[in-house]
């Protein structure tokens, strides 16, 4: 918004991943992104006028914010009609408020991820060794997620479908569609990281005795025919409060194609390496190099690629000497990446 009023009460940046999946997946997920931000400012100021920030606290915001989700996917199922029977999108968003907390909203199987730098300065600085932060790919940051991967493998999800379902639902891998499995819930916890994870044949929730629609995430916006079997458009609600973690350096939003052969701390080394250049296209070069990195392990792995999309922020103290953190989405692939695609 252009006015302070606006920004105050609604935040001052909003970022997010919007991957749509089906036939007509990329007409939902444009939908949805063309959408969320005018309905969230409707959520939070209302259709007969904005009313001033100071009537709205911040458990309001966090109400509107989580409301626009559902909105949103009521958008996209009366523009799509029938073609979001089996269609939708993702969509997984972060609101950056003058308060300093970073509220997130997911619907989906993208993810947020924060690195926060464990002796409170820059990486090159750092005399931490690796095993400090708890895994063996950054070099002085811990790597914290900030959302939980919403798949048929979380036996919370699946309790929560079965009970909000509309119509009989079942939960199976492809395998055991086809007879070749049998038949179980056995799935595992599905962490991110775990062997679980990374399985080839994830569990999926069909319609009792058909073998459709198949959908591997619970939550999403779109897949009107799979909110029959307990889909959810609402969010799961997540916030990081940079008060309180004054040393976090970095939040990466993006697709499940980039986490499907990479963990959520491998993806924030690569981000790590660019921080210290302090420079206005860091971010940039940081996403960048985050795509072609899964890029290249999709080719190494599978036979084809999903879709792969990474938002980086950096933060940088004022004692480093920049004035204002930079922010990049990889809308378009440069000519280099583009030449490696084909």
């Amino acid at each position: 918004g252009e006015e302070r009023e606006t920004r105050a009460s609604v935040g001052e940046l909003l970022v997010g991943v919007f991957d749509g999946h089906g036939k007509h997946g990329e007409d939902c997920a444009q939908i949805a992104r063309g959408t969320f931000v005018e309905t969230l400012r409707e959520e939070v100021h209302g259709t007969e006028g904005r009313r001033p920030a100071r009537h709205i606290n911040n458990g309001g915001l966090d109400d509107a914010y989580a409301r626009t989700f559902d909105k949103v996917n009521a958008i996209v199922c009366k523009t799509m009609g029938e073609e979001a029977s089996f269609s939708g999108s993702t969509a997984i968003t972060a609101l950056f408020g003058e308060d300093g907390k970073v509220r997130i909203g997911n619907v989906g199987d993208s993810r947020c991820v924060v690195g926060i730098d464990l002796d409170g300065s820059s990486s090159s600085s750092s005399s931490n060794p690796s095993s400090a932060t708890g895994n063996r790919h950054t070099k002085s940051w811990v790597v914290r997620d900030l959302t939980h991967d919403q798949t048929c493998f979380r036996a919370d999800e699946r309790k929560r479908m079965k009970v909000e379902a509309q119509s009989p639902m079942m939960f199976a891998t492809i395998g055991m569609v086809l007879g070749e499995t049998e038949q179980h819930e056995d799935f595992g916890d599905g962490e991110p990281g775990s062997d679980d994870e990374y399985c080839d044949d994830p569990p999926r929730v069909f319609m009792a005795g058909y073998r459709f629609p198949g959908c591997a995430f619970t939550r999403s916006i779109g897949d009107t025919v799979g909110k029959a079997l307990g889909v959810s458009a609402i969010p799961e609600m997540s916030a990081f409060d940079l008060n309180e973690e004054p040393n976090a350096r970095c939040i990466i939003v993006a697709s499940d194609g980039v986490f499907e052969f990479m963990s959520s701390a491998e993806t924030m080394a690569i981000a790590e390496r660019f921080y210290d250049d302090g420079k206005a296209d860091a971010c940039e070069r940081a996403a960048h190099a985050i795509v072609r990195t899964a890029y290249t392990r999709w080719q190494e792995q599978d036979e084809r690629a999903d879709d792969v999309t990474a938002v980086v922020a950096f933060f940088y103290p004022e004692t480093l000497g920049t004035s204002t953190a930079t922010i990049t989405v990889n809308e378009a692939l440069d000519e280099q990446l583009e030449k490696l695609l084909l």
